[in-house]
């Protein structure tokens, strides 16, 4: 349970978000009102990412050449400070200006985790295939899981460090997200949302692999269900 916050870890997986990173850490830095440190992950990045989160004086940078987006998120909570980790992409889709409402959440319902739902956003920026995907995704995680989550598939979460620490995950890809549920789950850790909004990203293009993410996303939720 997170009854106070000390200091907030935030990480940041990158691999080719030269446009969008410079604004995402800025408006973090000038927004959150909570002690904080932002970690930036880099998959060996060509298109000056490194260079830019290096310009600033408030980024820490870690390189990490082994791909996945959990093996990104993993290297960066393991170098983590905070008592609380905010995890969040850096292609500026997610609204970071957030991060404040979701750490007050997480104090008030003294909560291990903390999601950034985005099945509320009056804009639907998302786009109508990922919308239902991830509808599909989220009502299998609640049926077998009994939880009543909206958007399980969320990568904008405030976490306990110290839960996340009891916790042993494997997935190193997008599959990452939902195991870490799951494994929260099953250790009867709290975990609730706020209403958040999504938008449309600026530049580059999306990493997802979306019919290989939903395999191993399923996959992971049948391990979790035999794997008592």
């Amino acid at each position: 349970m997170t009854a106070k916050v000390e200091l907030v870890s935030i990480v940041i997986p990158t691999l080719n978000e030269a446009g969008n990173i410079l604004e995402a850490v800025t408006t973090i830095h000038e927004s959150l009102t909570y002690p904080n440190e932002i970690i930036i992950v880099d998959g060996n990045s060509t298109d000056g990412t490194q260079e830019i989160v290096k310009s600033t004086n408030f980024c820490k940078l870690i390189i990490e050449p082994r791909r996945g987006y959990g093996r990104a998120l993993k290297t960066g909570m393991e170098n983590a400070k905070g008592d609380v980790i905010i995890m969040v992409d850096g292609d500026g889709t997610y609204e970071v200006k957030h991060i404040n409402r979701m750490l007050d959440k997480m104090i008030q319902e003294n909560a291990d985790l903390v999601l950034a739902s985005r099945m509320y956003d009056p804009n639907k920026a998302m786009g109508f295939f990922n919308f239902v995907g991830n509808k599909i995704i989220t009502f299998c995680f609640d049926f077998l899981y009994s939880q009543y989550l909206s958007d399980t598939q969320s990568g904008f979460r405030a976490i306990s460090h110290e839960a996340i620490n009891n916790v042993n995950l494997v997935e190193g890809d997008m599959a990452f997200a939902t195991e870490m549920l799951i494994k929260f789950k099953k250790r009867n850790y709290k975990m609730v949302e706020i209403k958040s909004t999504y938008k449309i990203r600026k530049y580059g293009k999306p990493k997802l692999q979306k019919f290989k993410s939903t395999i191993e996303i399923f996959t992971t939720m049948v391990k979790g269900l035999i794997n008592k």
